[in-house]
C-alpha cells in the first residue's frame, strides 16, 4: 500500500533568478517514509501521461496568483486529492511510481491473502528432543483438550 501527502511547499531561485514553487511530498511505503520534491509542470506531465489510460481525477488548473499564499495552499491541497485519487484505482499507473521514485512496489490484493498451513499439527505431535525432559504441562493440556474422559475414568 501507498500513501501519499504533501504537507509544505516553498520558493526555490532557478539558476536564472527566476523563482518557481516545489511541492514537498511525502511517501509512504511498506512503513518506509521518503520525500519527493515536485514542481508543478511535473506534476502536468504525469497528468497529461496518466489520462491517456486512465480515469483520473480532477487535475488543478495551473493559473494561480504566484503572490497568494492561500493559492498556493488551495494547490497544494488539491494536487495532494489528485494524488491520492490516483492512488485509490484498481491498477496503479507505473508512470506514478515512477514519479514518487517508488521502486520494486508490488500492489497486493487484499481478498487473496497467503496462508500460514501446517501440514501436521505441530502442538498435536510435540515430541521432546533426544534426550530431553518430556513437556508435563502440554502433555497435561494435549490430555485435558484431547483424551476421552470415559476411558481413563475405566482405567482406574
Amino acid at each position: 500500500m501507498i500513501q501519499v501527502s504533501i504537507p509544505g511547499f516553498r520558493q526555490v531561485v532557478s539558476d536564472d533568478e527566476r523563482p518557481y514553487t516545489v511541492y514537498q511530498i511525502n511517501v509512504k511505503v511498506s512503513g518506509r517514509i521518503h520525500s519527493v520534491d515536485k514542481r508543478y509542470r511535473e506534476f502536468h506531465a504525469l497528468h497529461k501521461q496518466v489520462k491517456k489510460k486512465f480515469d483520473t481525477p480532477d487535475f488543478p488548473p495551473k493559473k494561480v496568483r504566484q503572490l497568494s499564499s492561500r493559492g498556493m495552499e488551495h494547490r497544494r491541497v488539491t494536487l495532494e486529492a489528485y494524488l491520492q485519487g490516483l492512488l485509490d484505482k484498481d491498477s496503479i499507473p507505473k508512470s506514478l511510481l515512477t514519479f514518487l521514485r517508488v521502486k520494486n512496489f508490488r500492489a497486493v490484493s487484499y481478498d487473496h491473502q497467503p496462508v500460514m498451513v501446517f501440514e501436521s499439527d505441530p502442538f498435536l505431535n510435540a515430541t521432546p528432543p533426544e534426550g530431553g525432559i518430556p513437556d508435563i504441562l502440554a502433555d497435561g493440556v494435549r490430555q485435558g483438550l484431547y483424551d476421552d474422559p470415559e476411558s481413563s475414568s475405566s482405567a482406574s
